[in-house]
C-alpha cells in the first residue's frame, strides 16, 4: 500500500528507506575512510609547514618587538593557507560524493555507491548556493555589524576614552546579537523550505534550487519538526560518544606540550603512541558525523518523493493501477 507524506513516515524514513540494515553503517564506515584518508594525506605533506609554524609561534613568543611577532606568525599562517584552501577543495568534492550517494538511497533505492560524475558536480553547485544563502542571510549582516565596531575600535582606539564610549561600544555588540536572533529565523524558514534541493537534483538530474520551494509548500513544520528531532537527538549521542573518547586520548594529546622543539613536536605526533589513538578517535568520531549527515537528510528527501507536482510514490501509484 502507498501511502503519503506525514510527520511520522517522514522522520522515520531514515531508519525505514531501501537498505536500512547496511546502507547507514556503510555510509558511516566511508565516510570516516575517505575523510580520514584525505586528512592523513593532507596532513603529511603539510607537517613540515605545520611544525615551522609551531616553532614560529614559540619563537614570536620570545620576543619583544610587536611587529616581528606578527611577521613571524603571519608569515608562518601564509605558508598553511593553500593547505587549507586544497582541504576545503576535496572537502567539498567528497561532501557531495557522499551526499549524491545519500540522496540516490533515499530517491532511487539505491544501494551505496561513490562516483565523481555529472550527479556529484551538480551537487557541488547546489551546495555551494546553500554556503551563499547562510552567507547572505547570517554571515554578511554580522560581518557588517562587528565590522564596523572592530573597525573602529582599533583605527581610532583614543576615541574610547572619551565618556560613554564602552557604553556604545556595548550596545554595538548587543545589536549585533539582535541581528543574529532576527536573521537566525529567517535563515531556518529558508533552509527548511530549500531543503528538498539536494534530492529534488538527484531525481530530475539537473540543478534543482530554488523549485525545491514547490516541493516543501504546505509541508515546513513536518520537515522542520523531523529535521530537529533527528538533529537534536543524534547530536546529543555524538557528543556524549566524542567526549568519552576525547578522556581516553587526552594523555596522548598531554604529551605534545611537553616537545622542546619542532623536530621532537613531529617525531612524537608520528610515533604510534599518537598515530594510533588519534586515529581511532577520527574514524569513530567522522564515523558518527557522515552517519548524522545522512540521517537528518530524509525527511526533505522524502518530501521529494512525494513531490504534490507528481513523485516517485505518486508515479508508483500511478503505475500499480494500469
Amino acid at each position: 500500500m502507498i501511502r503519503g507524506f506525514t510527520f511520522e513516515r517522514a522522520l522515520s524514513w531514515p531508519f525505514t528507506a531501501a537498505h536500512a540494515a547496511t546502507f547507514p553503517w556503510i555510509f558511516g564506515a566511508a565516510y570516516a575512510g575517505v575523510y580520514g584518508l584525505v586528512f592523513a594525506c593532507i596532513g603529511l605533506f603539510a607537517a613540515d609547514d605545520f611544525t615551522n609554524w609551531i616553532a614560529l609561534l614559540e619563537a614570536a613568543e620570545s620576543t619583544n618587538n610587536d611587529e616581528e611577532q606578527v611577521a613571524m606568525v603571519l608569515g608562518g599562517v601564509a605558508r598553511l593557507i593553500p593547505w587549507g584552501l586544497m582541504s576545503g577543495l576535496i572537502s567539498w568534492a567528497v561532501w557531495a560524493m557522499f551526499e549524491t550517494a545519500s540522496q540516490r538511497r533515499y530517491i532511487w533505492d539505491q544501494p551505496f555507491r561513490l562516483g565523481f560524475g555529472a550527479d556529484e558536480l551538480r551537487m557541488m553547485i547546489v551546495g555551494l548556493l546553500w554556503a551563499v544563502m547562510g552567507l547572505v542571510l547570517i554571515g554578511l549582516p554580522m560581518v557588517l555589524i562587528l565590522g564596523t565596531t572592530f573597525y573602529t575600535l582599533f583605527t581610532d582606539p583614543a576615541q574610547f576614552n572619551t565618556p560613554g564610549a564602552t557604553d556604545q561600544l556595548a550596545l554595538q555588540v548587543l545589536g549585533s546579537f539582535g541581528v543574529l536572533l532576527l536573521a537566525l529565523p529567517l535563515y531556518v524558514f529558508f533552509a527548511t523550505r530549500l531543503a528538498p534541493s539536494f534530492g529534488l537534483t538527484v531525481r530530475e538530474k539537473r540543478i534543482r534550487f530554488f523549485d525545491a520551494w514547490n516541493v516543501s509548500r504546505g509541508r515546513f513544520w513536518p520537515i522542520f519538526g523531523a529535521f530537529v528531532i533527528l538533529a537534536f537527538s543524534g547530536s546529543i549521542l555524538v557528543q556524549i560518544i566524542s567526549g568519552i573518547a576525547q578522556t581516553l586520548i587526552m594523555p596522548s594529546m598531554m604529551n605534545l606540550a611537553n616537545a622542546a622543539d619542532g623536530a621532537s613536536l613531529r617525531a612524537m605526533i608520528f610515533s604510534s603512541g599518537f598515530m594510533v589513538p588519534m586515529g581511532l578517535y577520527l574514524f569513530l568520531t567522522l564515523f558518527l558525523q557522515g552517519l548524522l549527515q545522512h540521517v537528518v537528510g530524509g525527511p526533505a528527501a522524502f518530501a521529494v518523493r512525494h513531490d504534490p507536482r507528481g513523485g516517485i510514490e505518486s508515479d508508483a501509484q500511478i503505475g500499480a493501477f494500469d
